[in-house]
């Protein structure tokens, strides 16, 4: 794929197995295409019985897909404000202008997607916003191209499951004869009034005949300090990966025994899992990845019915040995909530009497959930002598939905608030100091990190901010950018509501500059920006004009001349003009199809941060 032009996202088979497809990214002059991380294309190859393959279509502006019965394929379509909002039916054999819409949404804030069941039963339509869920399904044999199902009669083969209703998401799978629902709908709730706060999520199962919600009853929850995360269904078994006070866990229920039990993590639970792709619902096996800071992904696989690892692929081995260094949680205190704080540093390191060099990484945003994962662009400050540290703030999901909900919204300056409380603990316990600080974020955690930068911008020494959100109030302030009306659930809307309006005003980084910052604070922090000049969800004005304002109402100089003296900091902007959102954000993506563009990225980061801190070799 990587020779003929493109990069592969997505493999699936035909039930017939008689042609396969994937979505891909083209990439043209060795870059990647401008829209190349929004829309892309369908490739379907003819397979016949010798194991020869022919190209026989491309699909184009595609978001998402799966396979129909008799060589058909669903797709989802991006508008032009990067909405999914459309699912479309292809034959294949037929040119894609003939394909014909099967369900549309026309709500800016809903975006359209389109699964098939683990069983192959059934296909699901979900039609979601960052706070709620509307199901459709239909059996997955329906032929909308046969005479009896003609484009004019859809809506007779499509069944709506669950109607929309605000702060209530659902997921739906299908086992034998009932259906799986992932879903924080509350018990018996006839009303469908709308919930004020979203609950905690748990699975409830529907019988196939029945699959309205009145007919859903609980199958299985977990404690209040836990959430689900995951959900994958075999015959036999369901595996449910959660988190338990941020810490990962992973239940296997028995679904003939009615039992669950738990699977032994390694590295002590700081680290990252992830089901791997098990598309055989009769498998007796689960496989799962893991990663930590200091130990490449690997992949287990885990006999369901002894739980037991019998298999096992580990990544070509780096030169580091992870028994030099300690990965460890802690809380920290702030006005009634505690804040989880992972720190990742040599085991000698903090025994020396001094503060290390520290850089803290930030996101807190969406309900994700920033990962104690490997990160190959850490191990050079880790091997020098720094700490590196993951502030779990709330907006971010590792404590659950209310975590969540307590981060964003009229509640976003909470994620600032927190990250401040880090820091400052990091501080006063000696971890660390203002002139060795230095904080990281990515898209919103850009947001967060600008944020903190104008609130105590005397505790840190640098600051690298990748793809930043920060000027959030023009953005929501105009609804023909894309996506905006999609994130009205997670920033409000300040076109329609004061509040939100007054909210935003209070944190956004664009908004908050102080004058003179540099001149009343001769310690200042050093930064640089990075932007992607195709970038459809942070536009590149954004950060341009947040650099642009802290010179001329910051006080940082218009270029590097006395910059070298300790007096002086740094204020640069590097942005790549062929890159989009996620190929310009320095967090593990190839900013521009090059084979060295990733590592020069993040050697561009790792040089700043040393440089500014003065902390190579500590």
């Amino acid at each position: 794929m990587q020779k003929s032009g493109y990069e592969l996202r997505n493999l699936l088979i035909s039930d017939e197995h008689d042609h396969f497809a994937c979505l891909a990214v083209k990439r043209s002059n060795a870059n990647l295409e401008a829209n190349a991380s929004e829309s892309s294309t369908v490739l379907v190859y003819s397979l016949d019985r010798n194991g020869q393959t022919k190209l026989v279509e491309k699909l184009t502006k595609v978001f998402n897909f799966v396979f129909g019965p008799k060589s058909s394929i669903f797709y989802t379509v991006l508008d032009n404000k990067l909405r999914a909002h459309q699912v479309v039916c292809h034959r294949i054999g037929q040119p894609q202008l003939q394909d014909t819409a099967i369900f549309s949404d026309p709500n800016d804030e809903c975006f359209v997607d389109i699964t098939r069941t683990k069983d192959k039963k059934f296909h699901i339509i979900n039609s979601s916003t960052l706070d709620s869920s509307e199901l459709r399904i239909f059996p997955s044999d329906t032929d909308f191209w046969c005479q009896g199902h003609p484009a004019s009669n859809v809506a007779q083969n499509i069944r709506l499951m669950r109607a929309r209703q605000k702060n209530v998401e659902c997921f739906v799978d299908h086992h034998d004869s009932e259906f799986v629902i992932l879903t924080n709908s509350p018990a018996n709730d006839g009303s469908r009034s709308d919930i004020a706060e979203p609950l905690p999520f748990r699975l409830m199962r529907a019988p196939t005949d029945k699959p309205s919600s009145d007919n859903w009853v609980e199958l299985l929850s977990v404690a209040d300090d836990e959430r689900i995360d995951d959900v994958e269904i075999f015959k036999t078994h369901i595996v449910v990966s959660i988190k338990r006070q941020g810490r990962p866990a992973v239940i296997v229920y028995n679904r003939s025994q009615g039992s669950r039990s738990e699977l032994a993590l390694p590295y002590g639970g700081n680290c990252a899992v992830r089901p791997e792709p098990s598309p055989q619902f009769d498998a007796s096996s689960v496989r799962l990845s893991f990663s930590s800071p200091v130990h490449l992904e690997s992949v287990v696989e885990y006999d369901l019915n002894t739980l037991k690892a019998r298999n096992s692929w580990a990544s070509t081995p780096l030169h580091i040995d992870a028994d030099d260094y300690t990965v460890r949680q802690i809380k920290v205190p702030y006005k009634g909530v505690s804040v989880p704080m992972t720190l990742i540093h040599s085991r000698t390191a903090h025994v020396l009497n001094k503060a290390s060099p520290t850089l803290v990484r930030v996101y807190g945003a969406y309900g994700v959930s920033l990962e104690p994962e490997f990160r190959v662009e850490d191990i050079p400050l880790l091997r020098r002598g720094w700490t590196v540290v993951l502030a779990h703030v709330r907006g971010g999901g590792e404590l659950g939905r209310e975590w969540y909900s307590s981060g964003r919204g009229l509640n976003k300056g909470n994620s600032v608030e927190d990250l401040l409380a880090c820091t400052r603990f990091l501080l006063d316990r000696g971890i660390s100091a203002s002139d060795r600080l230095a904080l990281t974020g990515v898209s919103a955690g850009g947001l967060v990190v600008g944020a903190a930068l104008n609130a105590q911008p005397d505790y840190f020494r640098a600051a690298t901010l990748h793809v930043p959100f920060v000027d959030p109030l023009s953005a929501m302030l105009d609804p023909q950018l894309p996506l905006t009306s999609v994130e009205t659930a997670e920033w409000g809307n300040p076109l329609t509501n004061v509040r939100d309006y007054d909210s935003i005003c209070q944190y956004a980084p664009y908004d908050n500059i102080r004058q003179n910052m540099v001149a009343s604070n001769r310690r200042a922090p050093s930064i640089l920006v990075t932007a992607g000049g195709q970038d459809k969800r942070v536009s590149a004005w954004q950060p341009a004009k947040w650099v642009a304002r802290l010179r001329s109402r910051g006080g940082y100089a218009t270029n590097d001349t006395g910059s070298n003296d300790g007096l002086y900091p740094k204020l640069l902007l590097s942005t790549s003009l062929d890159a989009g959102h996620f190929h310009s954000r320095h967090d593990g993506y190839d900013i521009d199809g090059g084979s060295n563009s990733y590592i020069n990225a993040h050697a561009l980061r790792n040089a700043f941060l040393i440089s500014e801190t003065g902390c190579d070799l500590c």
